[in-house]
């Protein structure tokens, strides 16, 4: 997910004009060929066919580039555009402001965090149709961070450019677009700030009036990254600056939910210090009744109780030994999700099956573990020590038995449809031949490799259309209804041209330019009927999408359907 934020206050029309250029020669140039859509399903008559030429209104005040996803990934989503002139762009970006022209594009006024799903703002406003733009699996991504990454360097500290929820994962993209970059221009370019935060530091150090307000903002733009965020601010900011952030944000989320795991067991992760832990969850209930005439606030504070951190922990294997843990660690566990990775599909799918084994950021001994407790409540160390003892007794067997389990439970994925998931994941892989990549520079290829990995269709066009027009006719032969097939061989050739038009509208298929000629051209019924069970065929996966989609650009494919 992208953000790309401008100053207006410090572009002027000259500057924005080069950089309108620049993003003209990105669009026009990257390898896995860049399209645009030029009608939208069910809302014109006109079919799409205008692809290519990413220039709308050429020669007006209302020039602009229009893209909206690429050829060879198959894939696209919302459609972007950015004008030639300064003005009519501002007045395409209707979200965010420039709130104050005297401080810089990062800053943005302090308004406490929450651990929720909203997204960073900054000191501008956003040349986008969205606060912020989706681009999971959509493989224009790469030219979006490109733009984002010209703009950055043509206009320092006018323009700031975020990757939400995955800087770390993103790195490598980023650095592959940095090198297209310095080789289709001849210039060199550096990163986005967004990927040094010790650069972004430096530069808000003087927007803040103190480092609290200083982690709040980082935590604001590096949204669901709690352990890096606090092993940062623990870094550059202090320990106690750190813990006074995070106990709010502790007690905002509510004592024993997931969001308060979310919170502390970062935490955990980071300090590797049980006293911090429970030093953290005192000073959140403290922050709670600082109003005692609050009563929601002294309602959540009488909630806190050790006893129930205490168990969660002995539940999450904190007794275990280093050695244990090392044989935990060969099984699926809760280390991506607790670092604020992005998960992959089959490791979301065991999760959900239940098979994924959370494991505490730390491990104890039995004395370490009750002196912590006992020494921030006292009163109860007698029930800490019960808990404990009892815990040890019940789960005596509990290693083996779970190591027993999670071994049957890995032959039983080997049985389980879920391997088919990771064998397509592996022919998608070997579909990508080396002859074709090397007919790309090097330069070029990490955006080709990721494209076809997600259109392995692409390689082999011929072998996709012919599956798809075996699929038609298999679909004929084995339909019953011979009325409506013989209909459709009677049917007056406009009446079949009309319908197969609307299907390709309906549907949101790009055609070739001639298409429209083409189709008029046929005079053979028999393709007619054909291509009217093929344009009827109801497709739900991308492949067959991508290979009727194929059909319908290649003329030489309508006919010899035997």
């Amino acid at each position: 997910m992208i953000q790309l934020f401008l100053k207006p206050s410090r572009i002027k029309q000259v500057d924005w004009e080069k950089v309108y250029y620049d993003i003209t020669s990105i669009v026009n140039h990257f390898p896995t060929k860049i399209i645009r859509l030029e009608s939208y399903p069910g809302y014109e008559k006109k079919l799409d066919k205008i692809h290519f030429d990413l220039i709308v209104d050429q020669n007006t005040p209302s020039e602009h580039i229009s893209f909206w996803g690429d050829w060879m990934s198959y894939t696209g989503k919302g459609t972007l555009k950015f004008y030639k002139n300064w003005e009519k762009q501002l007045e395409f970006s209707s979200i965010g402001e420039e709130i104050d022209p005297s401080k810089s594009v990062y800053w943005f006024k302090h308004i406490p965090y929450k651990n929720d799903g909203d997204v960073p703002s900054a000191n501008a406003i956003l040349p986008l149709p969205a606060p912020y733009l989706d681009t999971e699996g959509v493989h224009y991504q790469s030219v979006i961070i490109a733009i984002g990454i010209l703009i950055e360097n043509r206009f320092p500290n006018a323009a700031f450019v975020t990757v939400l929820w995955g800087e770390e994962e993103n790195m490598e993209e980023v650095e592959a677009v940095v090198a297209w970059l310095e080789h289709h221009f001849q210039k060199s370019f550096k990163p986005p700030i967004y990927f040094n935060r010790k650069q972004l530091l430096d530069v808000l150090r003087n927007e803040y009036d103190n480092d609290e307000e200083l982690i709040c903002r980082l935590a604001h733009l590096y949204r669901k990254k709690h352990q890096s965020n606090m092993q940062f601010a623990i870094e550059h900011m202090g320990y106690k600056a750190t813990l006074s952030f995070y106990s709010k944000i502790l007690a905002d989320t509510g004592f024993g939910t997931y969001g308060f795991s979310d919170v502390l067991d970062p935490w955990v992760a980071v300090t590797q210090d049980l006293e911090a832990a429970l030093e953290l969850i005192s000073e959140s209930k403290k922050w709670l009744l600082l109003d005692e005439n609050n009563e929601y606030r002294t309602r959540e504070a009488a909630k806190y109780d050790l006893t129930y951190i205490l168990e969660k922990w002995l539940n999450s294997y904190i007794l275990w030994t280093p050695i244990q843990r090392e044989e935990l660690a060969l099984f699926y566990t809760n280390k991506n999700a607790l670092e604020g990775k992005t998960e992959g599909i089959f490791e979301a799918i065991i999760t959900i099956m239940g098979y994924r084994v959370d494991i505490v950021p730390i491990c104890v001994g039995e004395q370490e573990l009750f002196e912590a407790f006992m020494y921030h409540d006292p009163k109860n160390a007698q029930q800490y020590k019960q808990i404990i003892d009892t815990w040890k007794v019940k789960n005596s067997d509990t290693y083996e038995n779970l190591k027993q389990q999670i071994e049957a439970q890995a032959q039983q994925l080997k049985e389980n449809p879920l391997d088919d998931f990771k064998e397509v994941e592996a022919k998608e892989d070997s579909s990508l031949s080396n002859d074709f990549l090397l007919t790309f520079a090097a330069h070029e290829r990490y955006f080709v490799k990721k494209a076809i990995h997600s259109n392995p269709l692409f390689t082999r066009v011929e072998q996709a259309i012919k599956e798809f027009k075996a699929r038609v006719i298999k679909v004929i032969q084995e339909s019953d209804d011979e009325d409506y097939k013989n209909e459709i061989k009677v049917l007056p050739k406009e009446t079949g041209i009309k319908y197969i038009k609307h299907r390709v509208r309906e549907i949101g298929y790009n055609v070739h330019p001639d298409f429209e000629k083409w189709l008029e051209a046929i005079e053979d019924k028999k393709t007619l009927f054909y291509f009217h069970f093929a344009m009827a065929l109801q497709v739900y996966d991308r492949n067959t999408h991508f290979s009727r989609f194929s059909f319908l650009w290649n003329r030489d494919s309508w006919t010899k359907w035997e």
